[in-house]
């Protein structure tokens, strides 16, 4: 009989990263025994990929398609199976410190009213330059009125999701390739789901050239078409200005170390130009 894993990880990759020893590592430091860890991976890397971390399931990648795609393939192949939780990390990312305590916190609540626990990201350059911490919302109430304002409230990283909550919201959209995390968690709040700030530092996210995600042109559009599609229209004038407020004080200290350590560069800026100094 499998052991009880009560957090699904899917990590998608071509099992060529230079980064995906670290990736892995990080799950086994901070998630450990708690975790089912599945890379979707092309079949020609599967024998290397089981040598070189045996403590992971390794699923084909018959899709092809892109990374959602192959994270959608990961979920599929582990769904039957009792999980709690839910999250992937990219074969360039990794898991933070306080993933461990985030993870404890959510597990501690299994079982009772379903809530998505998310929390702070740090920013790595392409050499494991220190590039600061992404802002983020530390008020659940305005996670909806900030992405109709076009501002990011959350990312993706360390964000885990009950296995209840995703049967019902359905697969990951195949059809963006960029937003669609935004779209899933957009979708979770549409359903009636609770959000929950841990406020640990929960995951490290790798900034690098030729990133999917440094299409600044395509990633803007497709969080607008995200956001106008789940919850269309604009926050009211209070509502907007409330929320844009508690943002910007909440991340007073954020922006002032981005300062410090890359000078006046937004976060589009760092995503098409990764390189850490001003």
């Amino acid at each position: 009989m499998r052991p009880y894993r009560p957090l699904l990880v899917v990590t998608p990759t071509l099992g060529t990263s230079p980064w995906l020893d670290r990736t892995v590592a990080s799950v086994v430091s901070y998630a450990g025994e708690h975790a089912l860890h599945i890379l979707v991976a092309p079949a020609p890397t599967h024998d290397d990929l089981r040598r070189r971390f045996p403590q992971c399931e390794v699923v084909a990648d018959t899709a092809r398609t892109g990374v959602y795609a192959a994270i959608n393939l990961g979920i599929a192949a582990a769904f039957s199976r009792p999980w709690d939780y839910f999250t992937w990390i990219n074969d360039d990312d990794a898991f933070a410190p306080g993933f461990k305590s985030h993870l404890e916190t959510a597990l501690g609540h299994a079982g009772k009213n379903e809530v998505w626990f998310y929390g702070g990201i740090r920013l790595l350059g392409p050499g494991d330059e220190n590039l600061g911490r992404l802002p983020i919302s530390r008020f659940s109430s305005d996670i909806v009125p900030l992405a109709q304002l076009g501002i990011n409230p959350l990312n993706q990283q360390g964000l885990l999701i009950p296995h209840a909550g995703l049967a019902r919201i359905g697969s990951i959209r195949e059809d963006m390739r960029i937003c669609a995390d935004v779209d899933l968690w957009l979708r979770g709040l549409k359903d009636g789901a609770s959000f929950r700030f841990t406020g640990k530092t929960v995951a490290e996210f790798r900034l690098r050239r030729g990133q999917i995600s440094g299409d600044v042109g395509r990633h803007r559009q497709e969080f607008f078409v995200a956001a106008a599609s789940i919850f269309p229209g604009r926050p009211s004038a209070p509502q907007a200005a409330l929320a844009r407020a508690r943002f910007r004080l909440g991340n007073a200290f954020v922006y002032v170390e981005r300062l410090r350590r890359c000078g006046w560069r937004g976060g589009f800026d760092l995503l098409e130009n990764p390189a850490p100094g001003p």
